[in-house]
């Protein structure tokens, strides 16, 4: 699942532990002197936009913009806790006469809110009892003992770790198997050797794109939903089912792409047998059996994914398969105009909230239950508040108009353009952009001003927001650019000089397959229009 340390929602493995960066959400915050000058640039900001007269902007434009300055300054130099900066519009837009408290609360307790406390309360139950662990070590135990097939058997376990838990605490799962495996190939040589830097990064990219293939995968994805549905109440209903067939196979695509350029472009190894056979072994040897707290919340998680995709209707085509929604919405779901209306009164987060209540009930033996509130109380709050404060500011752009205002400017980049080139455009410069900034806080800020830029020049708002959302993840040449490239950054086995020279080829890769995926199976999936 994604996370957003300087970038990414976090839960550690185990407890929810961030890499150690001054890019922590919610965890470290930057130096003195980052402190000091996030600060006063952040006020400087805020006080010149929100007086300066000259800006072509009404009072309360300037309120909205002021605080998008403050907010977005001190959550990219984390000046202050991201947790405690994403209270700021709570605060200001009520103080300054943007909106009332009353509209302003609600807004960080979305349903797409709820949704990110029960699935993260669910991924805390699978690392409490250590079954994330064991799929990803009988994942790559299945690949062989090549050098190849080990790199390509880590990338698999940890995309399909990261769409049901986040990208961090995949990686920090990974992590250790990863050195261990590589303390027994290369000795002493780890730190220069191509397989390691193959495996290491391929762990954190996979990790990173895993968390695009469900909408609970990582925040912007929530951020965009949030966003969606706020501006466009009456649009089309992303279902988790429709989300994780449209954007599934991205993920499926890409692992096997992003290892064939790391092991054969980048950093050619061998395909000759590893010897890491045996270590692969002993940790599983060493888990045991499967326990009853381990199958049971095994079986709490399929369930869960399966009521997640099976809610509301999916159409493939001819082919249409109808939700178990409809049974509990009464006779007035078999009218197709209701149904679109209401199929969301029962959503993904409805299905969350039940299954994460279920892991408090269902016992374990000896008193004990698949979750207790100690384990639950470690939710990343900061990355709740984060994802309000965005569905906050959005709030703010759309009421005062200032998202129409900047979209304008714009419109004539995107007017009478084929979507060929939008796509990639739009989906390059968010890549781009989030190798230095906070995903989810660039999400939140430019999505509703891409949203206007797109509706001011005909096209549907989902062609230019939905590219924009999975290119934010879509950041693999620094080590600030998300927490896994952090994490086996930490390791100092991956000079940043070899991030930079894999990740170009691999953030080349992903806006590539975004656009291809988008417009040859998602466009069609989703009904989107447009050039």
């Amino acid at each position: 699942m994604g996370g957003e340390g300087h970038r990414r929602d976090s839960r550690g493995g185990g407890g929810l532990n961030m890499p150690a960066s001054p890019g922590d959400l919610g965890g470290e915050r930057g130096g003195p002197g980052a402190r000091r000058w996030g600060l006063a640039l952040g006020l400087l900001a805020f006080v010149f936009l929100l007086a300066w007269p000259g800006l072509g902007l009404d009072a309360t434009q300037r309120a909205v913009a002021a605080t998008t300055a403050l907010t977005g300054i001190l959550w990219i130099t984390v000046a202050l806790p991201i947790g405690a900066t994403s209270l700021l519009p709570a605060v200001l837009f009520p103080l300054l006469g943007v909106l009332p408290a009353r509209e302003v609360a609600p807004v960080y307790m979305r349903d797409l809110v709820m949704l990110f406390i029960g699935a993260f309360i669910i991924a805390l139950g699978l690392e409490r009892w250590g079954v994330h662990r064991r799929v990803a070590l009988w994942i790559i135990s299945r690949v062989g003992d090549s050098r190849r097939s080990l790199v390509l058997g880590f990338m698999a376990a940890a995309a399909f770790l990261s769409l049901w838990i986040n990208n961090t605490a995949t990686t920090l799962l990974m992590l250790p198997i990863a050195m261990a495996v590589l303390g027994r190939i290369e000795g002493e040589n780890k730190g220069s050797s191509p397989f390691g830097l193959c495996l290491l990064l391929g762990v954190a990219y996979s990790a990173s794109v895993g968390g695009m293939g469900t909408p609970v995968g990582t925040a912007p994805n929530q951020e965009f939903l949030g966003q969606f549905e706020m501006r466009f109440p009456d649009g089309p209903k992303i279902s988790f089912g429709q989300w994780f067939l449209g954007w599934g196979p991205l993920v499926v695509i890409f692992v096997p792409c992003a290892w064939w350029i790391l092991t054969r472009h980048v950093f050619p190894i061998s395909g000759g047998d590893s010897g890491a056979g045996e270590v692969i072994a002993s940790e599983r040897a060493a888990q045991g059996p499967m326990t009853r707290p381990q199958w049971l919340m095994s079986g709490a998680f399929v369930c869960t994914a399966v009521l997640w995709v099976t809610r509301a209707d999916i159409h493939l085509g001819a082919v249409e398969m109808r939700g178990w929604s409809r049974l509990f919405l009464g006779p007035e779901a078999s009218d197709p105009d209701w149904y679109a209306q209401h199929k969301n009164d029962i959503s993904d987060a409805t299905v969350a909230s039940l299954m994460a209540l279920m892991c408090f009930v269902i016992p374990v033996g000896g008193g004990k239950f698949l979750m207790n509130w100690r384990t639950a109380v470690k939710l990343p709050w900061e990355v709740l508040l984060l994802l309000g404060g965005g569905f906050c500011l959005a709030k703010g752009f759309q009421v005062s108009g200032l998202d129409e205002l900047l979209g304008a400017g714009l419109v004539p980049l995107m007017q009478d353009r084929s979507s060929w080139m939008i796509v990639p455009c739009v989906a390059l410069f968010m890549s781009l952009l989030t190798e230095v900034t906070s995903n989810t806080a660039t999400t939140a800020v430019l999505l509703p001003v891409i949203a206007s830029a797109g509706v001011g020049a005909g096209l549907d708002p989902l062609l230019v927001m939905v590219p924009a959302t999975l290119a934010a993840s879509a950041a693999f040449m620094m080590p600030v650019a998300t927490p896994p490239n952090a994490v086996v950054f930490s390791s100092r086995c991956v000079p940043i000089s070899a991030m930079v020279k894999a990740g170009i080829w691999i953030n080349l890769l992903a806006v590539g397959l975004i656009t291809l995926v988008f417009q040859y199976w998602v466009r069609p999936l989703w009904g989107i229009g447009g050039p």
